[in-house]
């Protein structure tokens, strides 16, 4: 069956000729390496693994170990790197959010063991959290950030802008909205419910929807959406492949497919020419340079 999807996926491309990968560059930086993502510059990564959260300069080829471990993390332009640690006191989850400066090499602290409505959201202009049903920011009052932000909330989507928030349930009660996120133009919005990647509107207009699809991250122009399609025996995941989404016309491109590995969690570079990804198989990253036209 397998035989079929990737040549129907590789006839789809020949056709097309829009995405291919030109190169696959497998990347062996430890042991239980998980969630990659590109730094703000695209000349390093951040990720998790046995020996804590790292950050890997592409360059020069060299680790920097951040801190014992960590979630969320992103690096802006200014060399800050944030995350999200969990901790628990009596059963409850504890969430905490750091900053590390790759200049200093300092680690500052942001928020610190609070007991939050939902996780975090953490972006490269500051932290945003929901505390007693009320949207915080640790940005000062005179930072204006009007870029829309999307939480996963009580089963729904809650979008912030400008100081609004607003309620949205696109595919109808008692879904789970999770991976939610706003597209690069601030026009658009993504959710995941179960397998399935819906794109909408920000008032929830739907416009696409597609099947089986997993972890999606917009690219930094817009256009595409990099996601996953993974399976499990119910114990440990037992196949995955990385595609990729054209928005304007909801075409799909396969990016991988290759028996021996498990490709997950996919993240664009800077300049949407690569893609990161995690080989769950291999205990590897992967890093795909992409022909993307």
């Amino acid at each position: 069956m397998k035989k079929i999807v990737v040549f129907l996926a590789f006839f789809t491309m020949i056709l097309s000729a829009q995405v291919r990968v030109t190169k696959t560059e497998a990347l062996d930086l430890g042991t239980n390496t998980i969630q990659p993502v590109f730094s703000n510059d695209g000349h390093h990564l951040l990720f998790t693994s046995k020996e804590g959260l790292q950050y890997y300069d592409l360059v020069k080829k060299t680790s920097i170990r951040i801190a014992d471990g960590g979630y969320d993390y992103i690096m802006d332009s200014e060399g800050n790197i944030r995350f999200r640690v969990d901790s628990f006191d009596n059963g409850l989850r504890l969430n905490s959010v750091y900053m590390f400066d790759t200049k200093t090499k300092n680690t500052t602290k942001i928020l610190e063991k609070k007991r939050l409505d939902v996780v975090p959201l953490i972006t490269s202009q500051g932290v945003y959290y929901i505390e007693n049903n009320t949207i915080k920011s640790n940005l000062s009052k005179s930072v204006s950030d009007t870029k829309p932000i999307a939480f996963s909330y009580d089963r729904s989507i809650l979008l912030y802008s400008g100081g609004t928030t607003k309620i949205l349930k696109p595919a109808g009660e008692e879904k789970f909205y999770i991976w939610p996120s706003v597209s690069p133009d601030n026009k658009q919005l993504c959710f995941v419910d179960k397998n399935d990647l819906y794109i909408t509107d920000l008032d929830g207009a739907i416009y696409t929807i597609v099947k089986e699809a997993r972890a999606p991250k917009w690219s930094p122009d817009g256009k595409w959406i990099v996601f996953m399609r993974d399976s499990d025996d119910g114990y440990h995941f037992t196949e995955s492949e990385i595609f990729v989404l054209r928005v304007a016309d909801s075409a799909v491109f396969q990016l991988t497919d290759s028996a021996d590995r498990i490709e997950m969690c996919p993240s664009w570079s800077p300049d949407g020419k690569q893609i990161i990804c995690e080989d769950a198989a291999n205990d590897e990253l992967l890093l795909l340079t992409l022909d993307i036209r």
